[in-house]
């Protein structure tokens, strides 16, 4: 186990056998302050994987269901054409959306996944900023 800012991670391209077989991300998606860092985290996270490794993402519902950026399907949509994950399986309960996310298994077009952490879906209002 290991506390980090994730943000500051360093990126690990070259041995795939550094990152990370499993990564929760519960109720810190929606704490982080900019849209900007919010989309880079969303890709950070699948980056930091290793090929078939799980994320398990929670979010508190309403930051989907009432945010002026996005909808849940558009969220849906970001983590899966624009991020590049593998949705495993997704539950919501009255407060709480649950996403397990893979990175694909075949996941090693490393210009793919740098134009990812780059690419417009990353700069996107992901959800709403605390108030």
């Amino acid at each position: 186990i290991e506390e980090a800012d994730f943000l500051q991670l360093p990126l690990l391209d070259a041995n795939l056998h550094q990152r990370y077989d499993v990564i929760v991300c519960s109720m810190v998606l929606n704490c982080v302050t900019t849209p900007e860092d919010r989309g880079r985290m969303l890709a950070l996270l699948l980056h930091q994987l290793r090929p078939g490794g799980l994320c398990f993402l929670t979010l508190p519902r309403l930051c989907l269901s009432q945010s002026r950026y996005t909808t849940p399907e558009l969220f849906r949509s970001m983590l899966l054409d624009g991020i590049g994950f593998e949705l495993v399986k997704q539950k919501l309960s009255p407060k709480v959306s649950f996403f397990v996310l893979q990175r694909p298994i075949n996941d090693d077009d490393r210009q793919r996944r740098r134009r990812r952490l780059d690419s417009d879906w990353t700069k996107k209002s992901v959800v709403n900023s605390a108030k």
